[in-house]
């Protein structure tokens, strides 16, 4: 397992010129997980799901934090961030969680 960190965005309590609030990302939660590229077929496409635009699915064992589909997962090895698209605690049992991304541009 490696550590990943979960990213927030947080109000800094600062406006920008158009006195509009100013937002950052702030690590809230580094959960050990694995990340792994989704293959297989295009049937997906086919359901209209959430899965299909997703590239990458994360799993960890923590189940004692929230993760929201509005956070971003940053792998700190690589510098790469991934948009949440879909997290899913299986079969509700909160033994893990798969969270399903993609690379974020």
């Amino acid at each position: 397992m490696f550590p990943f960190e979960i990213k927030r965005e947080v109000d800094t309590g600062e406006t920008d010129e158009l006195n509009d609030p100013i937002y950052d990302w702030e690590t809230v939660h580094t959960p050990l997980g694995w990340l792994d590229l989704l293959t297989g077929s295009d049937e997906q496409q086919y359901q209209n799901s959430l899965l299909a635009t997703s590239s990458h699915v994360f799993l960890t064992e923590d189940t004692s934090f929230v993760i929201e589909s509005t956070d971003r997962i940053y792998n700190p090895r690589t510098g790469i961030t991934y948009e949440i698209t879909f997290v899913d605690d299986v079969m509700e049992l909160s033994d893990h969680l798969e969270i399903y991304c993609k690379r974020w541009a």
